[in-house]
């Protein structure tokens, strides 16, 4: 199942560190109002608690000198998967760019924009449940004798011939079949994709899930296997076994 606000039936687990007290108050009190389970910390820390626990959500300060915020972006980042936001204080600052090179995987504004705040990070959960989290499961998908191998990243046909797929049509698929039945919209499938922090709109889904469809679909104007849900996005109507 998809996940969203809540993980696999309970509150997404935040760890953060935030040293100035006012910011530290306000993410509090955001979180915890909105059904996040927050836990503070010194970045010292961090890998230690990385290791023994599982969070979904690390959130840290940009300052500004940056380089001791982008070394510790780029120590996490060897660590763990685990979906990185980074307090700015406004989006045009140079930590940004630089923060999302080190690895952060989105930026939230110190102060204001509360719903903005939200969707962010609802947005990085749901990109992290369907590439990151599902990453860790090395088992092969089969549908129909099609065989994906999420650790290769690789696609076989049903007479064993490997099919070539782009990042973003596979990342697609992958998702599909990992939700078989599962109507998932473009937003999701665009999270799902490792270019979701790229900038293409929604509609570049339909792009690659035509692209897909010529190369996996025996009829694509006729599609067996990803169909289309009117005013929904698409889902794999196909039952979906792991080896």
């Amino acid at each position: 199942m998809l996940r969203n606000k809540r993980i696999a039936g309970r509150s997404p687990v935040v760890l953060a560190v935030i040293d100035d007290e006012e910011t530290r108050r306000r993410f509090v009190s955001l979180l915890l109002g909105h059904g996040y389970d927050i836990h503070l910390t010194k970045a010292t820390l961090v890998p230690r608690l990385l290791k023994i626990r599982r969070y979904d959500l690390l959130v840290i300060e940009g300052k500004t000198p940056s380089t001791e915020c982008l070394q510790f972006c780029r120590q996490v980042r060897a660590l763990s998967d685990i979906a990185l936001v980074l307090i700015v204080d406004r989006h045009g600052d140079s930590i940004v760019v630089e923060g999302l090179n080190a690895g952060a995987d989105t930026c939230v504004l110190r102060v204001g924009e509360d719903d903005a705040t939200l969707a962010r990070l609802r947005s990085v959960l749901r990109r992290a449940s369907l590439v990151s989290g599902d990453a860790e499961d090395p088992r092969i998908l089969v549908f129909d004798g099609w065989r994906i191998n999420p650790g290769k990243r690789t696609l076989h046909d049903p007479d064993g011939q490997e099919r070539t797929l782009t990042a973003g049509e596979f990342d697609i698929l992958l998702a599909l079949a990992r939700n078989p039945g599962s109507v998932l919209s473009r937003e999701q499938l665009l999270d799902a994709t490792k270019f979701g922090l790229a900038g293409p709109s929604e509609r570049s889904v339909d792009v690659h899930v035509r692209r897909l469809r010529q190369k996996i679909e025996p009829a694509p104007d006729d599609p067996i296997y990803v169909k289309t849900v009117r005013l929904g996005g698409y889902l794999l109507a196909h039952t979906v076994e792991y080896e």
